[in-house]
């Protein structure tokens, strides 16, 4: 299992990502590979023991800054962390990306790259919220502001088959955000989705429109809604529990109260860790033909640790991806098709034209600095017993993915091979793996080159650090 993590995404990074993946990667026993700038990610990565751990770096050049156009940064910076990340996982080098960083440079770079599945438009963040019976599963929670009925409708059976095969929800119930419960209420949106829903109900348990009390009653198992409502929601659940936690601390902080505090802290530390944010870590994003989980910008370190853990979890669904292409396919009629030449996708074909007629030039290859090598970590802490991680697998190998020609890999001048050369960070050798699965050992420093081999280009490379 290895994991590709976004070390420049967030408003903490790189800091609060590379202490994250230490933690990760010391209590799951996963393989971390940190995508960033070299000398930074290098320089945070040396203040702490790393020793036995499995932790590398993939050098980006470029990074996409939070308040960023996330079109302006699929166009201009195709080496950035955000892309260099979601090719591994193209590639297969990487079992899923895990980003802070940018929501919506993220959402239009997965689509380029990894592309969506077939009858997908968009893919939709499903963020977990507590309920009162568990856990209901909100969707969209932030990754499209603006959307079409038919949108909301794919978002309803995406959750849907996302909540029984992850969550174990044998007849998940869907309903969609709305002002009311009654059929008259809502928006022309939401009541053509619902027309829409209301003709899938052989395949959907649509229970109607649910109101935003309902959320966390759990009167639903599956939320609807578009990414600018969802994200609204979701923050405002948030900040609600950021309120409550902080007025209990004022409850129990006379003599008295840390007495009582004694009797109830307990229940208490349940109800923290189900109202923290961070105790969740991340939420994926649905309908990609590769595992990309979405983290808070504010992201601390124990909400990275915990969105990796979510990303190495995401590797057991392999049913997920086909039964939601099934599902699609089977309803089709019920979901009018999207005009040629208009829509987001559209656009970005022609994003991709654009780079494909245009290609940047590389700007530097990417560097492997590899943590000292450990032998393999004992079962007993590969099988976490509060967070079991499956071994690595592709799950989406079940089902086919809509073509999406990634035009930074069509041209060599942008291409972004596998660096053979890695440095440990305590100056040793390391161990670079190849394109082909070979491995190669790398030159001690200060090593003449032997006489075969080839020189390298101009400008090829970053200087190793000293």
């Amino acid at each position: 299992m290895r994991i590709a993590l976004d070390a420049m995404g967030g408003d903490l990074a790189p800091k609060a990502a590379v202490e994250g993946a230490v933690l990760a990667a010391r209590d799951f026993a996963i393989e971390i590979v940190l995508v960033g700038d070299l000398d930074l990610v290098t320089r945070e990565l040396a203040e702490h023991r790393i020793g036995g751990l499995r932790i590398t770096i993939e050098h980006a050049p470029e990074n996409v800054a939070m308040d960023e156009s996330p079109m302006e940064s699929v166009l201009g910076k195709p080496h950035s962390s955000i892309h260099i990340g979601l090719e591994m996982v193209k590639r297969g080098d990487a079992s899923a990306f895990v980003s802070a960083g940018n929501s919506g440079a993220v959402m239009a770079a997965a689509m380029m790259i990894l592309g969506t599945l077939p009858g997908v438009d968009r893919p939709a963040i499903a963020s977990l919220v507590p309920a009162s019976d568990g856990f209901a599963l909100l969707i969209d929670a932030g990754a499209n502001t603006e959307v079409k009925p038919v949108n909301l409708a794919q978002f309803a059976v995406m959750g849907s088959v996302y909540a029984h095969r992850v969550r174990g929800l044998p007849n998940p119930r869907v309903g969609i955000l709305a002002n009311g419960e009654e059929q008259s209420k809502g928006t022309d949106l939401t009541r053509a989705a619902a027309a829409m829903l209301g003709g899938m109900r052989e395949s959907l348990d649509y229970i109607g429109y649910v109101e935003g009390r309902d959320i966390n009653r759990g009167k639903a198992d599956v939320v609807v809604t578009d990414g600018f409502t969802g994200n609204v929601a979701l923050k405002t659940m948030e900040g609600f529990a950021a309120f409550l936690l902080g007025n209990l601390r004022d409850v129990f902080g006379s003599f008295l109260g840390r007495l009582a505090y004694l009797l109830v802290r307990r229940r208490l530390g349940t109800i923290r860790e189900r109202l923290d944010p961070s105790e969740y870590g991340g939420a994926p994003l649905l309908g990609l033909g590769g595992t990309t989980i979405i983290a808070h910008g504010s992201s601390n370190p124990r909400a990275i640790r915990n969105a990796i853990r979510a990303a190495a979890n995401e590797a057991l669904v392999e049913r997920v991806n086909a039964e939601i292409v099934e599902l699609l396919a089977r309803h089709v009629s019920a979901m009018p098709a999207k005009s040629a030449g208009k829509g987001f996708r559209a656009l970005l074909e022609r994003m991709r034209e654009r780079l494909h007629r245009h290609p940047r030039e590389a700007i530097a290859p990417q560097i492997q600095i590899a943590a000292p090598s450990a032998p393999a970590a004992p079962a007993a802490a590969a099988a976490n017993a509060e967070h079991p991680i499956a071994p690595a697998a592709s799950p989406f190998s079940a089902a086919k993915v809509a073509p999406s020609e990634h035009p930074i890999s069509e041209n060599a001048g942008g291409e972004h091979p596998r660096s053979e050369k890695a440095v440990s960070v305590n100056g040793a050798a390391g161990v670079a793996s190849r394109g082909d699965g070979t491995r190669d050992e790398s030159r001690k420093a200060g090593e003449a080159p032997s006489a075969d081999a080839a020189p390298p280009e101009p400008g090829s490379h970053k200087p190793e650090p000293s």
